[in-house]
């Protein structure tokens, strides 16, 4: 946050001099220290709403990223005009101002039952058999974060990928407030090995992967091709596991339902495993498209999803992309 209310025009200081980059460190977590702490003040539902306030202040002043909301929700809802895409804006910036000021109860939101209302489409054998885990897959919609207090009121042991920030001071603050979460948490880079071994001891694992990934296999969203992971996937077919997408929708304030939709199976199971990741995959994303579209101010695309010029079709690296988790 600070590093794009104060700090964008120090930017290119401060990943040279040390200093200044922890001063901005510094300043990042007194901002998030003091809304947090403020929220933490409130009930629940309250804070929510002071969250939603805060957001829809303060998220369309950070330029960039507001700039790439706008590039992701232009490409997601071709069919609204400038006005509308600008409105739908400010309402996702307030939705995540509200899981923002979420985090300090995230510990109620696991322990009031009214909170979460879990639905199940198809019997879900992790939760009959705690020897055959699976693997979650979700999106940056709603909170995102209450994917893993689904999985601890169904007993469900689990283990999620999240993103650490760039912030270290930040990440050891977010790290003590998703202790509530009841999961197990893994740094996302070089995770691949840690999940296997997380599965084949029979723990389910989680991962929030809407985003756009630097090494992926070219997935179709809402009409373009996006860089996605595959590793899902790969895993569920590598350990015979299934692979569970899991949507939330806030219903009010802080009240969720978290939906466990049928596990995803390839199409065609004589192809290679690559290729029936890869649909697996697209399958996955598809359903994202559908919740998108249910509730598109929720969706919290605060990095670029596609390049700039959407027309190439070349593996792109861009500094905004990254793998994202469940708890990120």
């Amino acid at each position: 946050m600070a590093e794009f209310i104060v700090g964008n025009s120090l930017s290119k200081w401060a990943r040279d001099h040390r200093f200044l980059r922890v001063l901005l460190w510094r300043l990042d977590v007194v901002v998030v220290s003091l809304i947090t702490r403020l929220a933490r003040l409130l009930p629940i539902d309250m804070a929510s709403r002071f969250g939603d306030s805060v957001g829809s202040w303060i998220g369309p002043k950070l330029k960039k990223k507001t700039a790439i909301f706008r590039a992701n929700m232009v490409i997601a809802f071709p069919e609204l005009n400038n006005a509308e895409i600008d409105e739908l804006v400010i309402r996702a910036w307030g939705r995540s101002g509200r899981v923002l000021a979420e985090y300090p109860h995230l510990d109620t939101i696991l322990k009031e039952d009214d909170r979460l209302i879990i639905n199940i489409r198809e019997p879900l054998e992790a939760c009959e058999n705690p020897t055959r885990p699976c693997v979650i897959v979700t999106a940056h919609q709603s909170n995102w974060e209450v994917v893993c207090s689904a999985m601890a009121k169904l007993g469900i042991r689990n283990v999620s990928l999240y993103s650490p920030p760039s912030n270290p001071l930040l990440d050891r603050m977010l790290l003590e407030s998703r202790q509530a979460l009841n999961s197990e948490l893994l740094p996302r880079d070089n995770s691949a090995r840690l999940l296997m071994r997380a599965l084949k001891k029979g723990q389910s694992v989680a991962m929030v992967m809407d985003r756009r990934v630097d090494e992926g296999k070219f997935i179709r969203f809402f009409g373009r091709d996006k860089l996605s992971t595959i590793m899902p996937a790969k895993l569920a077919l590598k350990l015979n596991c299934d692979l569970v997408p899991v949507q939330v929708e806030r219903l009010k304030d802080a009240h969720y339902r978290v939906t466990f939709h049928p596990p995803i199976v390839p199409e065609d199971t004589g192809l290679d495993e690559t290729t029936q990741a890869i649909d697996m995959i697209q399958q996955v994303h598809h359903q994202f498209e559908n919740w998108i579209r249910q509730q598109p101010e929720d969706w919290f695309c605060s990095k670029r999803l596609w390049p700039k010029n959407t027309t190439q079709q070349t593996e792109e690296s861009d500094s905004d992309a990254d793998t994202e988790s469940c708890a990120s």
